[in-house]
């Protein structure tokens, strides 16, 4: 093997297939770590297996212990066997542990087999290949590289093998050495010696693995060269999920699980596909399927048996459904509706009440005259003699006078509102003849779907087919948000579609579920992004009714990743254990995703603040003008300007705080923290002079 430094930090599986393949590093011996360098699991930590264990042997009949129970003492009898048998260094295994296990649970000792023989049938059950290890050990074959496959564990032989032969990445050149056999750890470097002892000089092999002590210090203290690979550890997100598996019947580890494999599985050539890779698989995905389990439940103890996703927020929700109900077996038929505020809003309009025309005035800032009456299918020339605005080329009028003037008419009866009125009634038949071709209107039970907000699309498809005399549907969004919070009023009765509607984490409306983070509503449209535009309205072609949309295909959204992001999402649907002896995949992972959510949005890395801080974010394109990135560097400059002018902190919606802290200098971000902190201590202070001051920063900050 030619000379080179002993360690040189972290590496992928990839990246040293590529050094094999381009002859950079030639071993004469290339040791690798099992698991989590080239095995791994579709649960979290190791010892989760055992709650699912414990899952699968209640149900069985063998535990009269809950399941929580039967893990916390297998851990307890293994750590103790280990200190009475001298650790890794001692032949102690599977018998042993469940010997001490048994004997704890007070439980008859004829049962240790039995036992035994189920943990080895689950550790095979959920054991899965490190996707980038077949094309690692494929490599080596072709190149009759001698590979010898280490390992730390209490598992036989026989079984490792059986293990790697069915991964697909154990071969004829390669051989075995384990502690459970030989009495001899990669921890104490003992196992590494043992390599040696047939004249192999320790110079000539590489040791690879994930375990910075037992595959990096000790084979470079034994005189082998080493290198890191991570890849198959938990990340942070994925420790987060797998601390909630006992409070939630195991499902929290297979989230866990489910994370890390999308994670490995999902190609990503680049750090700005990695950061959306990670995210993707870590925050997004658990955020996401735990809304879509909880749909499913729902509507199967609703006897609904059909679900229907809106556009667009729908449209990733929607292929996270097919999986789900594919692996769950379930006779719920899924289906997309293209429907937006723009096409279908104004056909639900009566009575031009606040409830039915509030959607047009949350935006009047941002949007043009032309805009304002677009969204009520008027032209500024069927208005211009009704309304008390003077526009013309010299003076030009902003939407918001616009928009106010409009809303002022709406509120009475008058040639706008009767046109406002007869503008609705044209576009409903070609809106219901839509929702009457998709089966909406047939009269069976049915759910639609969306994210949240104040509500005004679903309430627009409910107020349409209660309308057209069908049984409306029932409604489940993420989350409902108050009517004021939007600027809008909150009716004194409670609407119908309030009373048909099912929130899975907050309904402020109704003071229910949790406090909505900030930067929840930001982070779920863009983990909702669609392939495609807006809908803008309906044409008829060959006797049916064909949505129209903006664009075919949403190029700024597919420029950024969003293929990279779907398929982290569909990789982590499609490797979520949801077998129900071993998880509950029902079990309320709300807390378990919010914090992963929360620790993205709050403390991101600087890689994870460039990807996605430049997200094209809609709501930034409102306005006309190019789109800023919800995330940017800040800058002596930036930060005093935005001082200035009352902007800084900017905690809206639309832009990044703590993302835009990644990505600034040491400098700039040290400085702006300290402020923030010094900030906060004294918020609340009774002293006159600091309070003056606090006072000036709230102005400046716009708190």
């Amino acid at each position: 093997m030619r000379r080179r430094a002993a360690f040189r930090g972290a590496l992928s599986l990839d990246e040293l297939a590529g050094l094999l393949g381009a002859g950079s590093v030639r071993p004469d011996v290339l040791s690798v770590d099992v698991f989590d360098t080239v095995l791994t699991r579709a649960c979290g930590e190791p010892f989760d297996l055992f709650h699912w264990l414990g899952r699968r042997l209640r149900q069985r009949g063998v535990l009269t212990v809950d399941a929580e129970v039967f893990a916390r003492a297998r851990v307890a009898a293994e750590r103790a066997v280990w200190r009475r048998d001298g650790g890794l260094d001692s032949h102690a295994g599977l018998g042993e542990f469940y010997e001490e296990t048994v004997h704890r649970l007070g439980m008859d000792p004829s049962l240790v087999t039995s036992m035994v023989e189920a943990e080895l049938e689950l550790e095979a059950e959920i054991s899965r290949p490190v996707p980038a290890a077949k094309w690692l050990l494929k490599l080596c074959v072709e190149q009759k590289q001698k590979i010898v496959f280490t390992s730390d564990t209490y598992f036989p032989r026989a079984f490792i093998e059986s293990r790697l032969q069915t991964a697909g990445v154990f071969s004829s050149n390669a051989r075995c050495l384990l502690s459970s056999e030989l009495a001899e750890s990669k921890a104490s470097g003992r196992l590494f010696t043992r390599m040696l002892t047939d004249g192999q000089p320790a110079s000539g092999v590489l040791h690879v693995g994930d375990h910075p002590h037992s595959d990096v210090a000790m084979p470079i203290k034994t005189g082998m060269h080493a290198r890191w690979i991570p890849d198959g550890r938990l990340n942070r997100y994925e420790k987060s999920l797998a601390t909630s598996s006992y409070g939630t019947a195991g499902l929290g580890s297979a989230f866990a699980g489910a994370s890390r494999l999308a994670r490995l599985s999902t190609d990503a050539g680049n750090p700005h596909e990695r950061a959306i890779r990670d995210v993707a698989a870590g925050v997004a995905a658990p955020a996401l399927v735990g809304y879509v389990l909880w749909i499913l439940l729902r509507a199967q103890r609703l006897s609904l048996r059909r679900v229907v996703f809106l556009a667009r927020d729908g449209q990733v929700i929607l292929d996270i459904a097919r999986r789900l109900v594919k692996a769950l077996d379930l006779p719920i038929e899924l289906t997309y509706l293209y429907v937006s505020r723009r096409s279908t809003n104004l056909a639900a309009t009566f009575g031009a009440t606040e409830e039915e025309t509030g959607w047009v005035f949350r935006d009047l800032s941002v949007l043009s005259p032309d805009e304002v009456l677009d969204r009520f299918d008027l032209q500024w020339d069927d208005v211009r003699h009704l309304l008390s605005v003077d526009r013309t080329v010299t003076r030009p009028v902003s939407g918001a006078a616009v928009g106010e003037a409009m809303r002022e008419h709406l509120k009475y009866d008058g040639p706008v509102r009767q046109m406002v009125l007869d503008r609705a009634a044209a576009r409903r038949e070609l809106v219901l003849d839509y929702l009457k071709q998709d089966g909406l209107l047939d009269g069976e039970p049915y759910g639609i779907v969306d994210f949240g907000g104040v509500g005004s699309q679903v309430r627009a498809v409910h107020a349409l087919v209660s309308a057209a005399g069908a049984a409306p549907p029932r409604i489940f969004m993420m989350g409902l948000d108050r009517p004021e919070d939007a600027g809008l009023v909150t009716p004194d009765d409670e609407p119908a579609w309030v009373r048909d509607t099912e929130c899975y984490l907050y309904d402020h409306r109704r003071g229910r579920g949790i406090r909505r983070a900030r930067g929840f509503g930001t982070c779920v449209q863009m983990f909702c992004a669609a392939d495609h535009g807006t809908v803008v309205g309906y044409g008829r072609e060959n006797g049916r009714v064909i949505p129209e949309l903006a664009t075919p295909s949403d190029d700024a959204t597919m420029s950024w990743g969003l293929l990279t992001m779907r398929a982290a999402i569909a990789n982590f649907v499609d490797n979520l254990v949801l077998n129900e002896d071993l998880v509950d995949p029902y079990a309320d992972v709300r807390d378990a995703s919010c914090d992963v959510l929360e620790m993205f949005w709050t403390s991101p890395s600087a890689g994870e603040a460039g990807a996605w801080g430049s997200f094209p974010f809609e709501g930034a394109q409102a306005s006309g003008s190019a789109p800023r990135p919800l995330a940017y560097r800040y800058t002596w400059r930036t930060v005093g300007s935005e001082i200035a002018s009352g902007r800084f902190p900017n905690l809206g919606w639309q832009h990044w705080y703590e993302g835009s802290l990644a990505l600034s200098s040491p400098l700039v971000r040290s400085a702006v923290e300290r402020a923030e902190t010094m900030y906060r201590r004294f918020e609340h202070t009774d002293k006159p002079g600091v309070s003056a001051l606090i006072g000036t920063v709230r102005r400046l900050a716009g708190r």
